[in-house]
């Protein structure tokens, strides 16, 4: 329809809850009826069935479930360690759905808190893409910016949420382009489909609101949306299904939003007995209080 907004959602089948989890939040928090499209790198049919059956509790939403042979269109790619070839899939949007005209992108690490038909309304000014600058890569940005050969003033984007032009990716050809850049640097691709897109666009893309993707570690900044919408949980060691629901966490933004949204998802309880030991949950708290630290003192060696 007209006013639906398309939206992709990566999964495989262990990430099943967490996007779950997800789907609950964006039909919460919106208003506006929801197309999802589930870029599927294996998710079972048990688990198919849960999450199409959020449908009972919902009425703003349509799923689909988009089969995607990763290892035949991804075979010869590079992967990090704690990634799957499930996240090159995103690359692929434009090509699976080519009859949509703007489309939203986001991880299934993330919750959305707010009315996400803002960030659709966003006029991306003649760009193919939007994304959200992540200010903190200036920091450690050697790792991309040299071997592959960037702008001197670079603007690193994390590719968790993306607004996407459907049409003006098709015209101007982009998933070949970022094929053809894997082929190029395959050995020197450190952060997988992010950092393809971040060579192909090197600063050619609409710098969309913080609000739009927070990061674990954007709390810590001195200016703070008065609005999140979309909360990511990126760093792989502070996910927060790993800390129990009955822990308290202070200084671990949106943890209790988090199981809250969790409850409604189908898999709360099989989510809830999968969280670590409680002494492996500790050891997470004390690493987010360090990170929490570590941030700090470079928001504070920013401003000299």
């Amino acid at each position: 329809m007209k006013n639906n907004i398309p939206i992709f959602l990566p999964s495989d089948n262990n990430y099943a809850p967490y996007l779950a989890t997800c789907i609950v939040s964006l039909c919460e928090n919106t208003n506006s009826f929801l197309d999802l499209y589930i870029l599927d790198g294996g998710i079972n049919d048990e688990n198919k069935k849960i999450i199409e059956s959020l449908k009972n509790k919902f009425k703003n939403f349509s799923i689909e479930f988009l089969n995607i042979d990763t290892k035949e269109h991804f075979k010869n790619f590079s992967l990090p360690k704690n990634l799957t070839l499930s996240t090159y899939s995103r690359l692929l949007i434009p090509k699976l759905k080519p009859e949509l005209k703007k489309v939203i992108y986001i991880d299934s690490d993330t919750i959305v808190l707010n009315d996400i038909k803002d960030l659709y309304s966003e006029d991306l000014k003649n760009y193919t893409i939007g994304a959200i600058w992540d200010a903190s890569r200036k920091t450690y940005n050697t790792d991309t910016k040299i071997p592959l050969e960037l702008s001197d003033d670079y603007k690193y984007f994390n590719a968790g949420v993306l607004l996407i032009d459907v049409q003006k990716w098709i015209k101007q050809n982009v998933t070949q382009h970022l094929f053809e850049i894997q082929k190029k640097y395959e050995n020197k691709i450190p952060h997988a489909d992010e950092t393809l897109l971040n060579k192909y666009f090197d600063n050619n893309y609409k710098i969309l609101d913080l609000k739009y993707n927070f990061l674990d570690w954007d709390f810590h900044r001195s200016k703070i949306p008065e609005k999140i919408y979309i909360r990511h949980f990126v760093a792989e060691d502070l996910k927060p299904w790993k800390i129990s629901p009955e822990k308290n966490c202070p200084f671990y933004k949106h943890h209790n939003e988090y199981w809250q949204y969790a409850k409604n998802s189908g898999f709360f309880e099989t989510m809830k007995n999968n969280v670590l030991k409680d002494e492996k949950q500790m050891e997470i708290l004390r690493q987010l209080k360090i990170k929490e630290l570590i941030v700090k003192s470079w928001e504070k060696n920013e401003k000299k």
